[in-house]
């Protein structure tokens, strides 16, 4: 089997688990936080003119949507650097909706070709067993 890795996913939290077998168990692997996430938005905004905030994201966009962004490119960074290691071929995907729009954006061809299947679901709460059981039987 591939090394195949599964992406749990959203604008606060990222989890990586491995899975060795095609239909074994998932082994976490790693886990981020977006610390930013947890903040209200008047936290994340500054006083400086032209600084943070709806008017200078443009359009609707406030600065949480910025800061998911950044930690959508900040994990679609560490999956770059993994598929090159050789650390996974495989790799499933299951987000919160807005946060895989947002990585579909950002994440590299060569990465985004190892997207086997992608699932807009928030998950990221759940056991290991509850993620399996979102995916195929098997991998």
């Amino acid at each position: 089997m591939e090394p195949t890795w599964i992406l749990v996913a959203d604008s606060a939290r990222a989890r990586l688990f491995k899975v060795d077998r095609p239909r074994g168990p998932l082994a976490e692997h790693s886990d981020y936080v977006n610390p930013a996430d947890r903040l209200r938005e008047q936290d994340l905004e500054t006083d400086a003119p032209g600084r943070g905030g709806h008017y200078a994201m443009g359009g609707d966009t406030g600065t949480k949507a910025h800061y998911a962004n950044r930690f959508a490119k900040q994990i679609a960074d560490v999956l770059r650097k993994a598929r090159a290691g050789g650390e996974f071929a495989r790799l499933y995907v299951l987000a919160a909706p807005n946060f895989l729009g947002a990585l579909r954006h950002v994440m590299d061809p060569p990465t985004a070709n190892c997207v086997v299947a992608s699932y807009a679901k928030d998950v990221v709460r759940e056991q290991p067993e509850g993620i399996r059981g979102h995916l195929p039987y098997r991998l």
